[in-house]
């Protein structure tokens, strides 16, 4: 009989064995699944890691078939879980059959609670134990062995809380995505699927909402009048009290009464000492927010890097809501494993200091402490174990991260001045770091000292240059990842742990896309966002979300039993349902342009361009009749223009017709037709759009020779008509070199055939150079 240990990762396995064995432990393999065996006082150990989850929640076969199946049908069924890895429920069941205990070492929070409770579900199926569950937040060897030396029972309400969780979130998002993606592809011919996802969805529509604000945005004018003074041999530069000034007339007034003052007077003086402190302690929201921001490491990237150090014993477990340490939390063993190294002298300085003082944010999650280094390594260390791009750099943060909380505040000296140029205050500020404190091991933060002269009050100084700048104000700036984190949190959209996931889910369905460090929404997403937020606006917002995340907080807490949340959270769902059911025509429609006009736009062949009268898609259209441009808005929209009877039609995409056309078209080789106006032989514009390609000057007349191309040949003609013509070679492709001929300064020809070297020559058939020399003919 022997002690069996269900971990939720093989590399947990083999790292807890390595502790509680003292590295004396034999690796076999049970069903292919790695298991890790060893001794302790006579008791056999056999340790296993899952794969995260073994099982998952699904319909019956029965409501497989989309197009056979309502889906609002889903909200009324209770899904099945099953098993999903099946080798690994095998390996469960033979190592249960001999076990004497059984202890769950899965990560301490609510997922893998539920993990460690699948494990629990499928092993007593063989056989009866008592099972126990070992809490830690590290993988440090201390902390293993305190965890397995106080062993606590499973917590039933949590493993319950993620359940509920599951389940909810599969019917809405099954019921939901099938009911949207069957209304358009009623409409459209797609065979992408509109997701919807409980959470998902409302952190598209923060995206939505910003976007909104942008396009409706109106700029309007301002001016500010602005200064640039000098005093004891520096520059500095102040702006006029009244700041954006919205009258032109106000601005150029004040700007007329000053605009010739050369001297201003230091009308005040204040000086003080200002301290920003180190931020709070790490919890996973704020460690997301700031990989994004100063690493630019996306927050699904980020957590999975940080799950790896974890894993490897160099950082604690990354998934926390706390950002405040224990009072008993041993700061002085950490600090000393990084007095050597390159954070010595900041850990040396902080242990110098005295007294270890922390500051402390105010979320307690009571269940991991913050984000914080277990031991010193190397970035060679680090990236050897952790073979993932970005592992040093997220390393490096949380162990700068959690030395600044542990250092004194950085100390500015502020400056303000208060310059009356001509009975106008302008306002000068500068700052000067005077102490770095906390800022001296963080780097990521910017500290660009403005210095000021030292003057004082009732001081001339000079004044160089004034200026009155007109500019306009600007719209929202788009959200970075780092924003939407934050308001995901908020909102109670997501957990510490799903939060990334759901970002990246939405990039994947195409609704919005990073772009640098901040987030701009797709076509189809704002499209989507905006066609659930006219008729079903809480899809799109978070108050639903947060309320159904609260009834799995009740499971948790033991308020609700899981029957309860999940009959709750149903209803919410359902409510949302029948308002997306009788809106389905509208939204459909709307998706369904949409798509439609991603296909046109994608089919650079007939794409001609956006329609002027509803912003849709223009395309070519070939029926029994004959061809013309048409738009996807038919038949709301009937803007059509006509085409030329023959010819291939190719867009000149690199054109644009002055008289307006919606875009230019090459019929042939014979012509070009601007789509509204019409042929662009018969348009008094012709030459300055179409300019010839002049290779000389014509021999006859004061004219220019140039290519003409029509359906059979090719020639030489002048720009005046005047009937002198020349032939040129009627095989391969022709090019206007800026090189010219040194005897008469006509520009050579190039001529390509395929399978042939190319010919440069001189085609001016009386140039002397050319009677002289047959020859005049490089061959490339």
């Amino acid at each position: 009989m022997s002690i069996v240990v269900f971990t939720e990762k093989n590399k947990a396995a083999s790292q807890i064995a390595g502790i509680l064995s003292g590295g004396h432990y034999n690796r076999a393999s049970v069903e292919g699944v790695p298991v890790y065996d060893f001794k302790i006082a006579g008791k056999e150990w056999r340790i296993m890691g899952l794969a995260g989850h073994i099982m998952g929640y699904d319909f019956p076969e029965q409501f497989n078939n989309w197009r056979e199946c309502d889906p609002s049908v889903l909200l009324d069924t209770s899904p099945v879980k099953n098993v999903t890895k099946k080798p690994y429920a095998a390996a469960i069941s033979l190592l249960a059959g001999g076990a004497e205990e059984v202890i769950l070492a899965c990560d301490f929070d609510r997922e893998g609670e539920n993990i460690g409770f699948e494990a629990k579900e499928i092993a007593e199926r063989v056989a009866s134990f008592p099972v126990k569950r070992a809490r830690f937040s590290s993988l440090s060897p201390g902390e293993i062995k305190k965890a397995f030396a106080n062993l606590v029972e499973p917590d039933y309400n949590m493993a319950m809380s993620a359940e509920a969780r599951q389940i909810l979130d599969l019917k809405m998002g099954a019921a939901f995505t099938r009911f949207m993606t069957l209304a358009v592809r009623e409409k459209a011919r797609t065979k992408g699927v509109i997701s919807i996802g409980p959470c998902q969805t409302p952190t598209c529509g923060f995206v939505y909402e910003r976007e909104k604000l942008i396009r409706k945005f109106q700029p309007k004018d301002f001016w500010k009048i602005e200064a640039l003074f000098s005093a004891k041999g520096m520059e500095f530069t102040g702006s006029h009290r009244g700041g954006h000034i919205y009258e032109m007339a106000k601005a150029d007034e004040i700007f007329s009464r000053i605009r010739n003052c050369r001297t201003g007077l230091v009308e005040r003086k204040n000086v003080k000492e200002a301290l920003t402190q180190p931020p709070y302690p790490l919890n996973t929201t704020e460690f997301l927010k700031r990989a994004s921001k100063f690493l630019g490491v996306s927050p699904e990237n980020a957590l999975e890097i940080a799950e790896q150090l974890y894993l490897s014993g160099f950082t604690s477990y990354p998934r926390t809501e706390t950002n405040k340490y224990a009072e008993d939390f041993d700061f002085i063993s950490r600090l000393v494993a990084f007095s050597s190294g390159i954070y010595r002298s900041y850990a040396l300085s902080i242990l110098s200091a005295g007294k270890i003082a922390c500051r402390n944010g105010t979320k307690d999650g009571h269940d991991h402490p913050p984000i914080h280094p277990i031991k010193a390594a190397s970035k060679d260390d680090v990236e050897k174990s952790v073979r993932m791009p970005d592992a040093w750099k997220v390393y490096d943060l949380i162990v700068r991260h959690f030395l600044a909380n542990l250092m004194g505040p950085a100390v500015f000296e502020k400056t303000r001045l208060e310059i009356l140029v001509g009975g106008e205050i302008f306002d000068v500020t500068g700052s000067i770091l005077k102490d770095a404190g906390w800022l001296d091991v963080y780097p990521f933060e910017t500290t660009n000292d403005k210095l000021l002269p030292d003057i004082g009050e009732k001081e001339e100084v000079a004044v160089k240059e004034l200026k009155n700048i007109r500019s306009e104000t600007t719209p929202p700036k788009r959200l970075t990842e780092a924003e939407l984190l934050t308001l995901m949190d908020k909102n109670g959209i997501g957990t510490k742990a799903t939060a990334p996931t759901h970002i990246e889910t939405n990039k994947k369905r195409g609704y919005f896309e990073t772009k640098g460090k901040t987030i701009s929404i797709l076509d189809t997403g704002f499209t989507l966002m905006d066609a659930l937020d006219t008729t079903v606006p809480i899809l799109v917002q978070p108050e639903i979300r947060a309320r159904i995340e609260a009834l799995i907080q009740d499971v948790e807490d033991g308020k609700k039993t899981l029957d309860d949340a999940l009959a709750g959270g149903t209803l919410l769902i359902k409510d949302m349902y029948s308002q997306l059911s009788s809106s389905k025509g509208a939204i459909a429609a709307r998706m369904a342009g949409t798509i439609n006009d991603e296909q046109v736009a994608a089919d650079k062949k007939n794409f001609v361009g956006t329609c002027p009268e509803c912003k849709r898609m223009l395309h070519m259209i070939k029926t029994d009749k004959g061809r013309f441009v048409g738009c996807t808005g038919y038949p709301e929209c009937r803007n059509t223009y006509p085409l030329p009877k023959t010819g291939a039609l190719t867009v000149m995409r690199s054109h644009q017709c002055s008289k307006g056309g919606v875009a230019v078209l090459k019929v042939g080789n014979k012509y070009n037709w601007a789509v509204g106006v019409g042929p662009c032989f018969a348009c008094d514009e012709q030459k300055r759009c179409f300019p010839p390609e002049i290779v000389g000057p014509c021999p006859k007349c004061d004219g220019s020779m140039f290519v003409i191309s029509v359906k059979d040949s090719r020639f030489l003609g002048c720009t005046n008509r005047c009937g002198n013509t020349q032939s040129l070679p009627k095989a391969g492709r022709l090019t206007v070199l800026k090189t010219r001929c040194e005897h008469c300064g006509w520009h050579l020809l190039r001529v390509k055939e395929q399978g042939k070297d190319a010919l440069e020559f001189c085609t001016n058939s009386q140039c002397a150079g050319r009677k002289r020399n047959t020859g005049n003919v490089n061959r490339t």
